[in-house]
């Protein structure tokens, strides 16, 4: 089998030397077994563009691979993935289960083909934070030519030491990988249990194997590893920046091709009406007012001023850019014109853009540079920017809808380690005026795993059975402090989520382009009863012994009290906070948050410690947090748009203290509310999206060939 492969690997590269190695060709990455960016058992250092990311299933017996893998910043791949060791069984597990993470870091990006000699170069860890049961340090450096790919590489501890491989794509629709693979197997152990026995050890150190992929981004593949084992895997390719599977572009609707050549041959009253009308019945948004007025030219131009707020999608830099598309399409020319952004009737954020460039957004010759250097984000105020009083019309809006609710549950703890409960929520989310809005969420189980059905699977999380729940009923509240201030005032009080009743109240000071901020929260709790409707618990619920008890003792609140702070990179849409204070069960620490925005989407990661640590660690808790926008699911499938994001927070590793870093309910988070609006992140996502827009040509493309990565070298020392 060991020549078989030598030989046809040879092959491959007098081939490729012949045919292909000077021919410039797209490419899009592929994953290894656990679904990091690689060979087959090892890393390249190679990644997907910034955004692009693959989850997938990998079946390498006696382990099996799900994963998730997401370029998380230009130059830094993040894989987290859950492995199942069928070979592996106790009297708790029934097969055991373990959570990772691998990380790898771009050093040194080779992007032309002509300085082939100077390789790409990364370094990395498998498995960084959790059990670690295989963590290893690896450095890895790899040539591209065309279609053509070449890696060497070194790795510690399982990784063994000396590593290589080549990658061919051999048609847009087929890739081969051959690796030279000297994994140590021998220590793999799951419950002091080893992973690989004797009997199937490798009894070869050559992988190889092809990568069928489609168009629309799914990926399988065929291999054979370690001398005895055919490997089978499948993926699929997402997009945080764009619609998350396939590359359908949404439709911008106009008012028709009006081209006045000045505003003496119009009625300006008949345009506004025409304009209003054209925007609400286009446009899912609401309270628009536009006011004319004269400007300070010499040609007699016209400062328009237009107020909307958004309620129908999830991006609101998407709802500023249908505005002006559909503005572009009827408005004469103009001097200046101001947009203003509302959230629940209050003013957030005020765009100023030359007239100009609403020729150029209707002709589609926009430039990026006309918008980076011409319009101006700022902080909107009401007593200033409102076109009129008449905005201050009190028009609620109010969503009624019934969704599908699919809960999962995964532990390693308990024999049967999968749990689901599939449920249909009535939500109705009302959207007031001067800040204010509420929301309600019934829960209906119509399937609950049978082990939680009498309560016994999860002990420790009570309101997973199979009861009519409220889930959430809350008002919430979201202001400035007055007129002209920076500083705003977030409240919620209610149902906050299944098992907290109780508010939260948030103070923040932004800085005067949202590029950082200071602030406070305090926030107060009650337990709820987890088998009833709406009911609480008649004191503090405690867990302890393998079950859940209402230990009534004269308490019944629980408070908590933070200093926090942030601060915006805007180039990444990356937002760093650090939130320091008493958690609502009494322990003090710090919380540090990292994440990523793209528009609407948002993968964030942070760690926690206060003075509890879980066992055995030197920490709390870490955990990553998720907004996904319904948008990219299913409006790149069916063109529909939707304002509502799926948020979850989830813990990464897998020991765990009850009563430690809680932080209680939650319905929205200042940063849930404002991370979209902040001036310089709306600018920069309104940039990208009317880039975008301008750009249309009628086709599109799924390649990754002509898509940058950078490298940290890059970024540190290029950076404009």
């Amino acid at each position: 089998m060991r020549r078989v492969i030598l030989r046809f690997g040879l092959l491959c590269l007098v081939l490729i030397l012949t045919f292909n190695i000077f021919c410039g060709s797209s490419y899009a990455s592929t994953t290894g077994n656990t679904g990091l960016t690689g060979l087959w058992e090892y890393p390249t250092a190679e990644m997907p563009e910034d955004g692009i990311g693959h989850f997938g299933y990998t079946k390498a017996s006696p382990y099996a691979f799900y994963f998730i893998d997401i370029a998380w910043l230009p130059w830094l791949e993040i894989n987290t993935r859950l492995s199942a060791f069928t070979s592996v069984e106790t009297s708790v597990h029934r097969r055991y289960l373990d959570k990772a993470m691998d990380v790898k870091a771009i050093l040194w990006h080779s992007k032309s083909p002509k300085n082939w000699i100077m390789p790409s170069i990364a370094f990395g860890v498998v498995d960084a934070m959790g059990t670690e049961l295989m963590k290893a340090w690896y450095g890895a450096a790899t040539w591209r030519v065309g279609k053509f790919a070449a890696t060497i590489g070194y790795g510690t501890d399982r990784l063994n030491g000396i590593y290589g491989g080549i990658e061919w794509d051999i048609a847009n629709w087929l890739t081969f990988k051959a690796e030279y693979s000297p994994l140590d197997y021998a220590n793999d152990k799951a419950g002091r249990q080893r992973i690989l026995t004797d009997d199937k050890l490798p009894s070869s150190k050559y992988n190889a194997g092809i990568v069928l992929k489609t168009p629309w981004g799914m990926n399988g593949s065929v291999s054979y590893q370690r001398g005895n084992e055919w490997v089978f895997s499948i993926s699929q390719r997402i997009n945080l920046k764009g619609p998350f599977f396939g590359s359908a572009r949404k439709n911008y609707k106009t008012l028709g091709d009006f081209r006045c050549p000045d505003w003496e041959n119009v009625d300006s009253q008949d345009l506004i009406a025409r304009i209003k009308s054209g925007i609400e019945k286009y446009i899912r948004v609401r309270d628009v007012d536009i006011k004319l007025e004269e400007s300070d030219s010499d040609e007699g131009g016209r400062r328009v001023l237009l107020s909307y707020e958004n309620y129908g999608y999830s991006s609101h830099a998407e709802a500023m850019t249908r505005v002006l598309v559909v503005l572009s399409s009827v408005m004469p020319e103009t001097d200046e014109l101001i947009l203003i952004h509302k959230n629940s009737g209050t003013p957030v954020v005020k765009a100023v853009f030359p007239g100009l460039l609403l020729f150029d957004i209707r002709s589609r010759t926009l430039r990026g540079e006309d918008l980076i250097h011409s319009a101006v984000f700022t902080w909107a105020s009401r007593d200033i920017e409102e076109p009129d009083e008449s905005a201050l019309r009190n028009k609620a809006v109010h969503e009624f809808k019934a969704m599908l609710v699919y809960e999962p549950r995964i532990d390693q703890t308990i024999r049967e380690p999968y749990m689901d409960r599939l449920n249909i929520d009535a939500i109705y989310n009302g959207r007031y005026y001067n800040g204010w809005g509420s929301v309600i969420d019934v829960r209906f189980p119509v399937y609950t795993h049978a082990d939680t059905t009498d309560n016994t699977g999860l002990w420790w999380e009570k309101d997973f059975n199979d009861k009519i729940r409220l889930q959430q009923a809350a008002l919430t509240y979201a202001n400035k402090l007055n007129e002209k201030s920076r500083m705003w005032v977030f409240g919620e009080g209610g149902y906050l989520d299944e098992e907290w009743a109780g508010g939260n109240l948030w103070g923040r000071y932004y800085g005067h382009d949202g590029r950082w901020w200071i602030g406070a929260r305090f926030t107060a709790m009650h337990d709820r009863d987890p088998y009833s409707f709406a009911g609480l618990t008649s004191g503090l619920l405690t867990y302890r012994n393998g079950g859940v008890y209402d230990i009534d003792d004269g308490e019944q609140w629980r408070h908590g009290e933070w200093f926090q702070a942030g601060y915006h990179i805007t180039d990444l849409d990356l937002d760093l906070q650090a939130d320091y204070g008493r958690f609502i069960d009494g322990d003090n620490g710090l919380k540090v948050m990292a994440t990523r925005h793209w528009d609407d989407t948002a993968i964030g990661f942070w760690y926690m410690d206060t003075d509890r640590h879980a066992p055995g660690r030197n920490m709390t808790k870490t955990g990553v947090h998720m907004e996904l926008p319904a948008d990219k699911w299913f409006g790149s499938w069916f063109g529909n748009s939707s304002s509502h994001i799926w948020e979850q927070n989830t813990m990464l590793i897998s020991t765990w203290r009850v009563h430690s870093g809680r932080e209680g309910g939650i319905v929205r988070t200042p940063e849930r509310l404002m991370s979209q609006l902040r001036p310089l992140a709306m600018k920069r996502n309104v940039e990208s999206l009317l880039r975008d827009y301008c750009s249309y040509d009628g086709e599109t493309s799924d390649s990754e060939g002509d898509r940058e990565v950078t490298s940290i070298f890059e970024y540190i020392f290029r950076k404009k």
